[in-house]
């Protein structure tokens, strides 16, 4: 009770808010066997000068057996001022691990997003690789991807890159848990001035057994951004989400 307490006090105090990396980990419920569905909401917003508000809504869906684990989730975000609507963007993530014996598996994904708030109008992006069944709650994986990209303005981009995935959970008292993801994208043609990098942190509170909060600081590094797009981005969320 005191958890959900201090909890309510921080939700409320938080207005800081941006578009975040999706927590794709902690929604695929990899390792474990069965059909997970859940819903996810959150809601920021600020008031004086300007009246700003950000909504996100997603859904997840992922159905994992003894040979295959498959993953699916989609949001839709939009953000108004003065409670007329500025932007809005989507993005979907679909993903198909094959499971072995041996220390690491075969991974195949795709991945497609509009997202003004980040400056481009449209990211695709398909790829497969290995997943390495590391233990400790470590995760790894090792990818060859292909990314699409529009700009604001129009400029097409296709580039073929490397992804590193690095994943570890923390577990805390009262079943809370700290995890941290991070991901390294370099392009395969240009490694050394091309490449992408992405980290997220998430403090997770259950409040019953179909209820959690999270709060979400992220951080992604474009070193050859859109064209009218800074390099570095940062973000701040609170997320609620239902399982069922």
């Amino acid at each position: 009770m005191r958890n959900t307490h201090y909890i309510l006090i921080f939700v409320i105090s938080l207005n800081i808010s941006s578009q975040s990396i999706v927590d794709i980990e902690n929604l695929r419920h990899s390792g474990e066997i069965g059909y997970f569905k859940s819903l996810g909401l959150s809601v920021n917003g600020s008031r004086g000068n300007e009246d700003r508000d950000d909504y996100k809504l997603d859904f997840s869906v992922a159905r994992n057996n003894e040979d295959i684990e498959s993953f699916f989730t989609i949001n839709n975000s939009k953000r108004t001022k003065n409670n007329v609507i500025e932007d809005k963007s989507s993005f979907f993530h679909g993903r198909v691990l094959l499971k072995s014996e041996s220390f690491y598996s075969y991974e195949f994904y795709i991945q497609g997003s509009k997202n003004p708030f980040q400056s481009y109008r449209k990211r695709d992006l398909a790829g497969a690789g290995i997943r390495i069944n590391a233990k400790n709650k470590y995760k790894v994986g090792l990818s060859f991807l292909q990314e699409k990209e529009e700009s604001l303005s129009g400029i097409f981009k296709k580039t073929e890159r490397v992804n590193l995935y690095l994943y570890k959970k923390f577990i805390l008292k009262n079943d809370n848990s700290l995890t941290g993801s991070l991901f390294y994208q370099p392009s395969i043609n240009d490694f050394g001035s091309d490449y992408k990098i992405s980290l997220l942190t998430s403090f997770n509170f259950p409040i019953t057994d179909n209820l959690k909060i999270s709060f979400q600081v992220s951080s992604s590094l474009d070193n050859d951004p859109p064209d009218i797009s800074e390099k570095s981005n940062h973000s701040f969320s609170t997320n609620f989400r239902y399982s069922f």
